[in-house]
């Protein structure tokens, strides 16, 4: 496991002049609003440099950033040494399929059959997935959120096919509305994407399952937190823990309903309000 240990010399703890945050370049357009709203509001200057989750890093290291947020996968430890590192949100990726489907939930092992070249088992027809009637005779088409768009379908792939290649017949969509009507346009199509295609009236998010003998998971707050949701990456806030008490206003507005809201257009999902309130707690508590 990779662990990244950094040292600050000291941190003044009264509120900073200007807040410098690094970081995940993928927290979409909507943050950057919320922020400029919030120092409006409390009349602080926040700098962000949302340059990626690597140069946040070097960033952070080298004393340029204040804040550090961070997008790291599971096997990768968060920074420590005086720094807190904290999970605040998830990068989700959603499999749906239209709600005319008789289908609700599928293994990790059917989605790597579904949209992986070199599985094991593969389907290509909705029997195969023991889908009745009609059903059972129609092809499966696949749809996915191009990479170009966002996480959805590289941590799809990464999570679920691992080294094998995703199928010829997977069609790329450029943005998250043109999946979500590729997806309405067929009923027997389904597709990876963001935590946007939960929400949409015509689709159906699948509850997914780690083995024929788990039950099965659907993308909420409570699954993906408590890790039973699988197709998750984790959103880190780094920060020293002496600067705590000054930087204390942004780290409350990073865990509000508003900046939830913000982040939700690029495919995060926020910790459960509860789990946020008890965070919450703790950072007031922190010196």
């Amino acid at each position: 496991m990779t662990r990244i240990v950094i040292m600050f010399a000291g941190f003044v703890v009264a509120a900073a002049a200007e807040i410098r945050v690094a970081g995940s370049d993928l927290l979409g357009a909507e943050f950057a609003r919320a922020v400029a709203e919030f120092a409006r509001q409390e009349d602080t200057a926040v700098k962000l440099g949302l340059r990626g989750t690597r140069p946040g890093l070097a960033d952070l290291e080298a004393g340029c950033a204040e804040i550090g947020l961070f997008l790291l996968p599971a096997e990768e430890a968060p920074p420590s040494g005086n720094v807190v590192s904290r999970v605040i949100g998830y990068q989700v990726t959603v499999v749906a399929v239209p709600v005319a489907s008789p289908l609700t939930q599928v293994t990790v092992a059917q989605l790597r059959g579904i949209f992986g070249e070199t599985a094991k088992e593969s389907y290509s027809r909705w029997g195969e997935l023991n889908l009745p009637g009609e059903w059972a005779a129609r092809p499966i088409a696949l749809q996915a959120l191009a990479p170009s768009a966002g996480l959805a379908w590289p941590l799809f792939r990464r999570q679920i096919l691992g080294e094998a290649a995703p199928r010829a017949a997977l069609q790329l969509a450029a943005t998250d509305g043109a999946l979500m009507e590729r997806l309405t346009a067929a009923d027997n199509s389904i597709g990876v994407g963001g935590v946007g295609l939960a929400g949409h009236p015509a689709l159906r998010a699948l509850a997914v399952a780690a083995s024929p003998t788990e039950p099965a998971y659907a993308p909420t707050a409570d699954n993906v937190h408590h890790g039973n949701y699988p197709l998750r990456l984790a959103l880190h806030v780094v920060f020293p823990r002496a600067a705590a008490p000054g930087l204390l206003r942004f780290l409350k507005f990073l865990l509000a309903d508003e900046t939830a809201a913000a982040l939700a257009p690029a495919h995060f999902v926020p910790l459960p309000r509860g789990a946020r309130n008890q965070l919450v707690f703790e950072l007031e508590e922190m010196r």
